[in-house]
């Protein structure tokens, strides 16, 4: 934050402040001048988050959808895990009985300090509220444009050179004191030449801009990061239009999405994905993307684009003809529009029952269509038309019939949003028909039953990610290699990264050595019964895996003491597994392992003593409803621990507070645990201020 250190205070001092009665607090101010960041700031902030019992980020854009809302809020309020996702299919009366549950209200004033911040760009919208003043926000003066520029442009390593200052601070007067003009220009020339004649060229095409006003002349400086971007940068930022205002977007899915576009060009030695993620890492440090959340092992999880840089993405992308966004009442009234359009994004604009008819409608105009993505907010069926066969990507929320998706015989992708109907599974039994398949990634319901995948899975040479979030699937063994003109047929996936969620997975060496590029594994067992015991399904063997990297483990049955987890890894996830606290120095010896999450029931026993020397690597530790009590632990068991999250621990006397002694902690989460064990965190809290650590942050719920 650079600028706005008063303003912080001040929204702050207005949130925590003795009046009990709900009060709504307004920022105001033109687009790109800091609003949403400010929030966010103030929302994540240690003193407020310890002064609300419950926080929640939701998004109302111009195009809003109350059902979205509502489901936005409750998953934000983190009660309980996953309950977002198995809310996703209910109505909105449904959503607001479930969150007047949560909050024991529905935002009334009940004079219990409840707050609302709101950022908007309309002064008569924060007029209305009719509760606190308005904040507005200024632009920047000329030393915090400045201070803001320099630490873009040369990352606080370094000050700017002397020959480049005067032409440089033209450039920052040239932008007005605007935070979103500034960061775009620092992208730009962070990533060019440093040289005169390339910064003059820059300071005259901002001058330009300076004639026009409000969100235009902002608009104009974004557009000359636009027009300056590396030709395999274009399509990549471009395609970030396929998002609706405001969106979250979740990093994996647009990693599959850009590759199965083709539009990341390939590199020697590098997968695919690896160049999409270093592009969008270029989007990023050129500022024109911004980062939202961090995973367990601090790679980025989701991201989200400014609204001016995505009518950027739009007016650009129409005038290209890269791709077409419009809401379904405007393709209604002129369906040619999208005759020979590659890329078709489908916005619900209404809550209309006839939505499906009037997307299956439009669909059957754009027959040429290659790519096809309906982002409709409440994740409802629909039937696809015959002409659709062209079809190479197909983003939607789900599908009546399995014969919808037999025909699309050029199909890359496939991405359900939400599953509504357990049977929509059975899709993956057909996988084999669809040859060019890339990417299969299911998301919502839990299916009733598992499903068998044909034998024909391992004849897809293309196949680079399966996923099923809630569903699960057998693996079938692969077939016999056959003699074709005197040589041997091997079927192997050497594509695939991402298989997740195998039920009883049989992990033969067969089968591995078929799957030497997986990086992303998940597994269940549960009922091994009939005779198959452990040794059966050859579980040792997964330590021959040497590139994968996350491994999420349910398992119903305890683990067996000769369970081969993969060296390799760096994030292992384990669910009822039921092992003891002392089985756990398998895990700790893994030489990589960043993060380890240990969920309902993974662990069973009163007391933990970590050996020295193991967890040499781990950052981040969760640790979710055990019978935890005794935990010894000092600076010596988890050197670069970083993160510390403990959900449900009820039983858990202490944390230990070698813990709080580590180095590289910076925060301890606490949801719903003993008191005892949140006290034992305010102490630490307390004992590491006391020696000059005020970056410590206690977070508690309950």
């Amino acid at each position: 934050m650079v600028g706005f250190d008063e303003d912080l205070i001040q929204i702050m001092d207005t949130l925590t402040g003795d009046e009990s009665n709900l009060q709504i607090l307004s920022v105001v101010g033109m687009g790109g001048i800091g609003k949403t960041t400010l929030a966010r700031h103030i929302y994540s902030n240690p003193w407020i988050e310890n002064h609300f019992d419950r926080h929640a980020w939701v998004t109302i854009s111009q195009q809003y959808s109350v059902h979205e809302i509502l489901l936005g809020i409750i998953k934000d309020t983190k009660i309980a895990a996953g309950e977002g996702e198995q809310l996703t299919g209910r109505n909105v009366d449904e959503l607001g009985l479930r969150l007047h549950k949560i909050l024991l209200r529905f935002f009334p004033d009940n004079d219990n300090g409840c707050r609302i911040l709101v950022t908007t760009r309309l002064s008569n919208v924060a007029d209305n509220f009719h509760s606190c003043t308005p904040h507005r926000l200024p632009l920047l003066d000329e030393v915090q444009s400045w201070s803001l520029f320099c630490d873009k442009v040369f990352r606080k390593l370094e000050g700017c050179p002397c020959e480049l200052e005067e032409i440089g601070k033209t450039i920052v007067r040239n932008c007005r004191g605007l935070p979103l003009a500034i960061a775009a220009i620092s992208g730009l020339l962070a990533k060019s030449s440093r040289t005169v004649e390339y910064w003059e060229s820059v300071a005259n095409d901002t001058y330009e801009t300076l004639s026009m006003g409000g969100d235009g002349f902002c608009f104009e400086i974004l557009s000359l990061s636009y027009r300056h971007l590396p030709v395999h940068l274009k399509p990549c930022f471009l395609y970030m239009a396929i998002y609706p205002e405001d969106s979250i977007i979740k990093i994996s899915i647009l990693v599959q999405l850009w590759v199965a576009e083709g539009i990341v060009k390939p590199i020697r030695y590098r997968s695919l994905e690896e160049v999409a993620e270093d592009n969008l890492t270029d989007l990023i440090d050129r500022n024109l993307i911004q980062v939202r959340d961090y995973g367990s092992r601090n790679n980025i999880k989701s991201c989200t684009i400014h609204d001016l840089f995505r009518e950027l993405c739009l007016k650009e992308a129409q005038k290209e003809k890269f791709l077409c966004v419009a809401m379904i009442h405007s393709l209604n009234r002129h369906p040619r529009s999208i005759n020979n359009m590659r890329r078709l994004i489908i916005q619900r604009s209404s809550d209309k029952e006839e939505f499906q008819q009037q997307v299956y409608d439009a669909m059957n105009s754009a027959s040429c269509t290659r790519s096809f993505i309906c982002r409709d907010s409440e994740y409802k069926p629909m039937k696809l038309p015959v002409r659709s066969r062209l079809l190479r990507v197909l983003s939607i929320g789900g599908i009546y019939s399995l014969e919808d998706i037999l025909q699309l015989v050029n199909l890359r992708c496939i991405h359900f949003e939400h599953m509504l109907f357990p049977n929509q599974l059975n899709i993956l039994e057909s996988l084999s028909l669809p040859w060019n398949l890339q990417i299969v990634n299911f998301g919502g319901t839990r299916s009733v039953r598992p499903i068998s995948l044909p034998t024909e899975i391992w004849e897809m040479p293309h196949l680079r990610h399966l996923k099923t979030v809630q569903g699960e699937f057998y693996l079938p063994d692969p077939p016999s290699t056959n003699s074709k003109n005197g040589r041997l047929d091997i079927f192997e996936l050497k594509n695939l990264q991402t298989l997740s969620t195998i039920r009883n997975f049989r992990c033969t060496n067969e089968v591995l050595r078929r799957i030497p590029n997986l990086k992303k594994l998940g597994i269940t067992y549960r009922g091994l019964s009939g005779g198959f015991g452990w040794d059966y399904y050859e579980v040792y063997n997964l330590a021959h895996l040497c590139n994968t990297e996350s491994f999420n483990l349910n398992s119903r049955e305890k683990l067996p003491q000769n369970f081969g987890f993969p060296r390799s890894l760096k994030k292992l996830t384990l669910n009822y597994c039921k092992v003891s606290w002392g089985y756990l120095t398998v895990v700790g010896s893994l030489p990589h392992l960043e993060a380890l999450h240990l969920l309902e029931k993974a662990v069973i026993g009163r007391e933990w003593n970590p050996v020295e020397g193991q967890f040499l690597k781990l950052k981040y530790l969760r640790i979710v409803d055990t019978d935890l009590e005794e935990w010894v632990a000092d600076t010596s068991h988890f050197p670069n621990l970083e993160k510390l999250k403990l959900y449900w621990l009820r039983r858990l006397k202490e944390i230990p507070y070698g813990v709080g002694e580590i180095g590289t902690l910076r925060s301890i989460s606490l949801v719903y645990c003993s008191s005892s064990a949140n006290a034992s965190a305010k102490k630490i809290q307390e004992e590491q201020q006391q020696l000059g650590n005020s970056d410590l942050q206690i977070n508690f719920i309950g």
